[in-house]
């Protein structure tokens, strides 16, 4: 009987702690900077029973238990990862709803010993700012590449504008050194041939020297505004060029050619500095064959590896010692040349065996 009894009273006080604990209601509302919520505003959320916050919005919730019992509560966002875990309030039912990213979720109110039953809830509905809206990401990054876009094409306008200003600035150039130098460099053969026939005899071999000094100047000026004119920035054109003067040089002393360019692009593989330096070492290489060789059959060949262009010249003269200077063969040059545009270049001979010269250009692909 007394079991019983005491049964009795144990399922009663559990009855009425629960039926105590669901007494709680909303009493006061305010923002932890701004202050107290307007009566309104407290009246709205009362009834339509749900919290609606902005973004980073931080709000301190008071409830009211009727029945003036004292309890220890317990709150939770089950929806928060970082407050799904019930924390304790104490024994006054206050919370300092934490900042929440935009979405819904639900504040729970529990009192310790109750197996964590929810007395209380509140729906909270945060608001999203943009950044946090689906279109958001897609929007940013379909500024950023309109931004690139617009930039790109803004740099290739400045890049095509850059390159027709130099290609101006070349045929200018062209056409002075055309008019202007050479010009001078015709009148200095005009007048020494005025001076041959007024001067003696000694001086001949002067004027002669002066003459051909001059004629000398007036090709290599003719090449350089060969070189430097855009309207020659094509591979393919430089070949022609190379081969018509190495036909024409070489027919004239009954010297078989055997050209094999095996570059088949137009486009513009060398810089102008390469393709002037390039002619010139060609040019003096079959220029040396005519004058020193005595060569039957040379052979030139230009092909290209990776980011390389090489040009190689062979004939099959008499060689000579390359550990031997010779005046006004021009092997000095060489290698000044190559140097200065980022080439290099190979020679190679044997007296008896021929000659071969092998000129490798580093291109841009």
């Amino acid at each position: 009987m007394v079991f019983k009894t005491a049964n009795f009273f144990i399922i009663f006080f559990i009855f009425c702690y629960d039926l105590s604990a669901q007494n709680l209601r909303l009493a006061d509302v305010w923002h932890l900077q701004k202050g107290d919520f307007k009566k309104d505003s407290i009246q709205r959320i009362l009834e339509t029973n749900s919290l609606n916050l902005k973004y980073n919005e931080i709000v301190t919730i008071q409830l009211q238990n009727s029945d003036n019992q004292s309890y220890t509560y317990q709150y939770r966002i089950p929806q928060a990862d970082k407050f799904a875990q019930w924390h304790e309030l104490g024994t006054e039912p206050i919370v300092q709803i934490p900042t929440l990213d935009g979405g819904k979720y639900s504040l729970e109110i529990s009192t310790k010993g109750t197996s964590n039953k929810v007395f209380f809830s509140l729906p909270i509905n945060v608001s999203q700012v943009f950044w946090q809206e689906w279109w958001f990401m897609p929007s940013m990054v379909f500024y950023v590449l309109t931004l690139i876009g617009i930039g790109a094409y803004f740099l290739s306008i400045y890049n095509l504008r850059q390159k027709i200003k130099v290609e101006e600035i070349r045929n200018r150039i062209a056409a002075d050194l055309h008019d202007e130098v050479g010009s001078n460099l015709n009148s200095i053969a005009i007048f020494v041939e005025l001076l041959r026939k007024k001067s003696p005899k000694e001086l001949n071999p002067i004027l002669d020297r002066i003459t051909s000094n001059s004629k000398e100047s007036v090709q290599l000026m003719q090449d350089t505004i060969w070189a430097i004119q855009a309207k020659n920035d094509d591979f393919q054109k430089f070949m022609l060029k190379m081969k018509g003067f190495a036909t024409q040089i070489l027919g004239a002393k009954n010297i078989s050619l055997t050209f094999d360019n095996q570059i088949i692009s137009n486009k513009n593989l060398l810089s102008m500095e390469q393709r002037k330096n390039a002619y010139l070492i060609f040019k003096e290489s079959i220029n040396n064959i005519v004058k020193h060789a005595q060569a039957s059959k040379t052979n030139v060949k230009i092909w290209s590896e990776g980011n390389q262009v090489f040009l190689q010249i062979e004939d099959n003269g008499i060689g000579f010692d390359t550990n031997e200077n010779f005046e006004g063969n021009g092997l000095q040059n060489f290698e000044q040349r190559a140097e200065e545009c980022d080439m290099k270049i190979k020679i190679d001979s044997e007296i008896g065996k021929g000659s071969s010269i092998l000129l490798s250009i580093t291109i841009d692909v």
